[in-house]
Parts: structure tokens; C-alpha cells; sequence
């Protein structure tokens, strides 16, 4: 189309003249670079929705390892306590045998 020139006015005289042929393309053209921007504005919203979940996925991470670090230092605290419970356990069991032996010394033997 370089160097001529389109006369825009006679185009309803010329019918399907070279003025409706380039409306006809415009019309073609419009419609291509609608659908080319319904298809962008798509792609930005699944866009935009990737990144919002990118972020929840990432709170959520953070949330975890947060969670994970109190479970951790609870679970240490309660093997710490279950520890010192069974060798307190064990001492009071020791010190019942050493008592139960003296009570068997020091009891008379009657034959029950």
C-alpha cells in the first residue's frame, strides 16, 4: 500500500472498492487485537492469582516452620520431663525395695 493513496470518500461510490477492502482489514485487524487482549487480560489474571498463591504457599510455609520449631522445642521439654519423671520413678522404686527389705528383716516370721 506504500505510496498510494486510499480516498476514504468515494468509497461508498466504489462499492467493495479499495477503501472497503482496507475497512474490511482494519475490521479483521480490530478483531485479532481484541481477541490478543482478552487473551493478555486472561493471562494477567491467572497471573496475578499465581502470585497471590505464590505468597499464601509462602505464609503458609513460614506459618509451618513456625509451628514446627514450637513442636519441636514442646516435644523437647516433654522427653526433657519424661526423663527425669522414669529416674524419679526409679529412685522411688529402689528406695521401696531397700524399705520392704528392712520390714521383712525386722518382722517376725509367724510361718504365713
Amino acid at each position: 500500500m506504500r505510496g498510494r493513496v486510499i480516498d476514504w470518500r468515494g468509497a461508498g461510490r466504489k462499492g467493495l472498492g479499495e477503501a472497503a477492502i482496507a475497512g474490511a482489514r482494519t475490521e479483521e485487524a480490530l478483531k485479532r487485537l481484541e481477541g490478543a487482549l482478552v487473551r493478555l487480560e486472561a493471562a494477567a489474571e491467572l497471573k496475578a492469582e499465581a502470585d497471590g498463591t505464590v505468597a499464601a504457599l509462602v505464609d503458609d510455609r513460614a506459618r509451618l516452620e513456625r509451628d514446627r520449631a514450637a513442636l519441636a522445642a514442646k516435644l523437647d521439654a516433654a522427653e526433657a520431663r519424661a526423663e527425669a519423671l522414669a529416674a524419679t520413678n526409679r529412685e522411688v522404686a529402689s528406695r521401696l525395695v531397700k524399705i520392704m527389705e528392712r520390714v521383712r528383716r525386722l518382722a517376725p516370721e509367724d510361718g504365713r
